[in-house]
């Protein structure tokens, strides 16, 4: 019985994710009505252990389904139109999540263990400098696909048309599943030929959420690039726990379910994977592939997080690949997931490795292979060995145009990609690695050509207008009126005007970042045009709250919509 429940439930992941676009809401409940009324019938022919198989199949199509059903508003990204109700549950979860995501942001004295402590105060915001925070942090799917999975358990009656009760269950969701984040002090250095400006940030040193329970680890570096910046980088990230717990333990309470059991373990898995699709960006980055004439001509420098940068670069000291190539690798693997899982194969992480062949790896390059499961460096080092174990990497001809057609390596990446010693039949992966990596090679532009003085940095400042302290979500590059503003990133631009006191905006989106510029005299592009870094796309003004012409350039996290310290970006 229980080979045919495991069997069933992998059945059930590949069948809902093969068939959920194709169905919409009305019709999975009305299949829920009929499996309810057919089970009898269904029994006598076929028997319990297929019937566990079909029940398993069905539940995730159904959950599935109502998931894609659901979708946000974004219909050139999806392809769906979301009902009225449907929004205003997609408003309320995201109201709930947002306020729930910032409520257990503590800060404490340093690195170490915190969580279930409180710390000195709350900051009452997702403000870690490399926005960490805000990728662990729940989506508006996490507290909807709970509410989902419940009013399925009872298909006769249609709870997902009760507002109220629908509501009352993704507030409970979100309360009793938002995650816990421990930030200490720090501070970045700038120094130049004036002299020397210290800036304080807040950098994650625990997090306790349904993604995982981490612990971070930092190290003071000094960098010299037309002067010297002095802060503290990630060295490394330990894994206390997967975080399924957490969810577990709410479930099998929301549920009635038994601790423990099976079927809270299922619901677990089916409620996260239902809440990763809802909020994921495959569609968006598989539309923008499209509109950027694909080959991912978006992808640049700009969009490799920042705080896996010294990672790629070690890896690529160990190996010989370039930090671009294996950042081309990743971009294709799990688009900068490091809790990305194949349900098909188990492969996991950034670099997407073979849970068979990962203890062995793990411990050749120096790592604990549970405790460094999930840790992004570990991740990244034990993929690019497996690659360079693969190909003689260290007579490519990285420099030229010679990579791109190295029987080495294109060998190595059909290896990679799981197509063995079938080069021909792996062509269409290996380009896509090989375009992804040509665009991360391709450097951000500085935002506003040759002007370079930033008077004012992220984090909290004494507003100039407002006479009051205020987070600062980007920095300032003084430019005098009509400089021109260029992209720093590939992407699809916005143009908008910001009542918040930007003024006239415009916003580039890529794969991981939106890239914003406020108070522009003039934007030079249209709304939906697509851009590559350095395209011009505005010029410097002084329109919403400013005090003289300048450029405010701010970065979000794709995910969240959280904002991050522009100045790692733009190291890139």
């Amino acid at each position: 019985m229980r080979g045919n429940f495991e069997r069933g439930r992998r059945a059930a992941r590949t069948h809902a994710k093969r068939y959920a676009r194709r169905l919409a809401l009305a019709a999975a409940r009305k299949a829920a009505l009929l499996a309810v009324k057919g089970t009898a019938a269904v029994i006598a022919v076929v028997g319990w252990p297929v019937l566990l198989v079909l029940l398993a199949v069905a539940m995730a199509t159904l959950l599935f389904a109502a998931v894609y059903s659901a979708m946000p508003g974004d219909q050139h990204l999806t392809g769906v139109r979301p009902s009225e109700l449907d929004a205003a549950y997609r408003a309320y979860a995201e109201a709930r999540v947002a306020e729930m995501n910032v409520k257990e942001t503590w800060v404490v004295p340093g690195e170490g263990a915190w969580h279930p402590k409180k710390g000195e105060y709350v900051l009452g915001r997702l403000a870690d400098r490399y926005g960490q925070d805000a990728k662990l942090a729940n989506r508006w799917g996490d507290a909807y696909a709970p509410a989902l999975y419940a009013a399925l358990q009872t298909p006769v009656q249609d709870r997902m048309a009760d507002r109220a009760w629908v509501e009352a269950r993704m507030r409970e969701a979100a309360e009793a599943l938002r995650p816990w984040f421990y930030y200490k002090e720090s501070r970045v250095i700038y120094c130049g030929k004036d002299g020397c400006e210290e800036e304080p940030v807040y950098l994650l040193v625990e997090a306790y959420t349904i993604r995982g329970h981490f612990r971070y680890r930092y190290e003071w570096v000094t960098e010299h690039r037309g002067g010297s910046v002095t802060y503290e980088r990630l060295k490394d990230v330990e894994t206390i726990s997967e975080g399924r717990p957490y969810l577990e333990a709410y479930l099998a309470k929301a549920l009635e379910l038994e601790p423990g059991s099976e079927d809270v373990r299922l619901a677990a898995d089916m409620v996260f994977n239902a809440g990763e699709a809802f909020t994921g960006r495959k569609e968006w980055l598989a539309w923008l592939d499209q509109a950027l004439g694909g080959a991912f001509a978006w992808a640049s420098a700009a969009m490799v997080p920042p705080e896996y940068r010294v990672f790629l670069e070690e890896a690529g000291a160990r190996t010989g690949i370039p930090w671009w190539l294996l950042a081309g690798l990743i971009q294709v693997e799990s688009s900068w997931n490091p809790l990305a899982v194949n349900e098909r194969t188990g492969c996991f992480g950034l670099t997407q490795i073979a849970p068979e062949y990962w203890p062995e790896r793990a411990r050749a390059a120096g790592f604990d292979p549970e405790r460094d499961r999930w840790n992004p460096r570990a991740q990244v080092i034990v993929g690019a060995a497996y690659l360079a174990s693969l190909f003689d990497a260290r007579s490519t001809d990285w420099e030229g145009e010679g990579w791109r057609s190295d029987p080495g390596l294109l060998a190595a990446l059909a290896r990679y990609g799981g197509y063995g010693t079938d080069v021909a039949k792996a062509q269409g992966y290996i380009q896509k690695v090989l375009a992804a990596a040509e665009g991360c090679r391709t450097p951000a532009a500085w935002p506003v050509l040759g002007y370079t003085t930033i008077t004012s940095y992220f984090g909290m400042r004494y507003h100039p207008t407002l006479h009051a302290w205020r987070m600062h979500s980007g920095v300032d590059i003084a430019a005098p009126e009509g400089a021109r503003v260029v992209s720093v990133s590939g992407g699809v631009a916005y143009v908008f005007w910001d009542a918040g006191g930007g003024g006239l905006t415009v916003s580039v989106k890529d794969g991981t970042h939106e890239y914003v510029y406020c108070h522009l005299s003039q934007a030079l592009v249209v709304s939906g045009q697509t851009v590559r870094p350095g395209d011009a796309i505005g010029l410097v003004g002084q329109t919403g709250e400013a005090t003289g012409p300048h450029l405010h350039f701010g970065v979000k996290v794709l995910d969240t919509g959280s904002w991050i310290d522009p100045a790692v970006v733009l190291r890139a």
